[in-house]
């Protein structure tokens, strides 16, 4: 009688849990989780289009030239095609005989603390090379007073989301843990006021902070996490300064007006998605400058792209998107210093 006294409150506690772990998981589903894998909204929700280079099989000094591109819009392929572009000026040089597969994961709004998460996300893959640009997109997080900043990023609601799912390791054999946590964490944050800003525009009343570029460590700290990466695998790293166009004389608004200043593209964003004009211009001065100094500093591969690109109104959609002809001049700039250096014979 008395194992059976405990026997049943033990089962019933069992069936609880085993209830309470399928409707929670019934019930991400409606958020977009994956039913079986949760972790893999990590892909679904954040990187979406790493599913191609993680699928496959990629290894160096084969046949076929593997390249990885890293980045955020400038260089994506809905932006600029750069991976076609890319092959279709090697393949011009070096005969068709050459084959070269481009994986292309930049993506729109991205900064280098994303790029160093997928980059390390793809640690069974190996490249012939692998290509960086990215350094306007970290100017967001620099909108914020400084008492609220985070090193990593995580006074950014994109990131403490991130964060909170790599965190929890436990999360495809239960998920109670993870919901709990994302509850607590909502009701601490709503008791204390905390405040986060935005992954893809700035609250204007926040802007004026910009001045202050807080993201000079992080960027420091991420680019040197990207470069040792790179090192501890044996892929060729190729880091790019970042070339933007900011007209002289002029002062941006991020109104409509501020096409005039530029190709007149279809698409193009308005500075203001990143700041004041100015913190921005000095936000990219400011990480340019590290990643010189890092690619010196580890002699790593490295093309001066801020100085590569003409100044020229043509060539650019916005402060830093390229046209079409400016798309062209970028692609020719790096296929150019890949050929020129023999990075991939």
């Amino acid at each position: 009688m008395k194992s059976r006294y405990f026997l049943f409150p033990g089962i019933f506690a069992v069936f609880l849990l085993l209830l309470t772990e399928i409707l929670l998981r019934i019930g991400l589903l409606f958020f977009g989780y994956p039913f079986f894998r949760p972790s893999d909204y990590l892909y679904s929700a954040f990187y979406d289009n790493m599913k191609e280079v993680r699928e496959k099989e990629i290894k160096r000094n084969g046949d076929v030239k593997n390249v990885l591109i890293l980045g955020g819009s400038v260089v994506s392929t809905p932006w600029s095609h750069m991976e076609s572009r890319l092959d279709t000026i090697l393949q011009k040089h070096y005969g068709k005989g050459n084959r070269y597969a481009f994986y292309n994961i930049a993506s729109a709004g991205q900064t280098s603390r994303d790029i160093l998460l997928k980059y390390n996300l793809l640690d069974d893959k190996r490249f012939d090379l692998v290509i960086y640009y990215e350094a306007i997109n970290e100017n967001r997080a620099n909108n914020i007073p400084a008492k609220y900043f985070k090193q990593d990023y995580s006074h950014i609601g994109w990131y403490r989301d991130i964060e909170l799912l790599r965190s929890r390791s436990e999360i495809n054999l239960t998920v109670i843990p993870y919901v709990l946590q994302k509850m607590v964490g909502a009701i601490q944050d709503k008791l204390t006021h905390r405040i986060y800003v935005s992954h893809e525009k700035v609250d204007p009343q926040f802007e004026k902070f910009g001045s202050d570029i807080k993201t000079a460590g992080p960027y420091h700290s991420n680019i040197s996490g990207i470069i040792k990466i790179a090192q501890s695998r044996g892929d060729k790293l190729l880091l790019l300064s970042y070339a933007s166009y900011f007209p002289e004389n002029v002062i941006l608004t991020g109104d409509d007006k501020d096409s005039e200043h530029f190709a007149g593209c279809r698409f193009a964003s308005p500075v203001k998605i990143w700041g004041k004009p100015e913190n921005t211009k000095k936000g990219i001065g400011v990480h340019n400058s590290i990643i010189r100094k890092l690619a010196k500093q580890h002699k790593t591969l490295f093309l001066d792209m801020e100085n590569e690109m003409p100044k020229d109104p043509k060539l650019f959609c916005d402060v830093c998107h390229v046209s079409e002809p400016g798309a062209q001049r970028f692609a020719h700039e790096i296929a150019e210093f890949i050929i020129r250096c023999k990075i991939l014979e």
